[in-house]
């Protein structure tokens, strides 16, 4: 099954280095170990306008 692709630029680089897409938590590049984040770090990804961790893959975004 052909997975399909966000509109991140982190799914097509040949260099990623984060470990999951802040768009949409799919990991990228899985050489890099998942990463244990505090809420400080998730409240500036948050303000970052980011959906997903790229740390953790935590889901950032809550529901109203």
């Amino acid at each position: 099954m052909i997975q399909k692709r966000c509109a991140n630029d982190n799914h097509g680089r040949a260099v990623v280095t984060v470990r999951f897409c802040s768009n949409c938590g799919v990991v990228v590049n899985d050489r890099i170990v998942a990463g244990r984040c505090h809420t400080e770090q998730h409240a500036k990804m948050r303000r970052a306008q980011s959906t997903y961790c790229v740390d953790c893959g935590e889901h950032l975004v809550r529901a109203r």
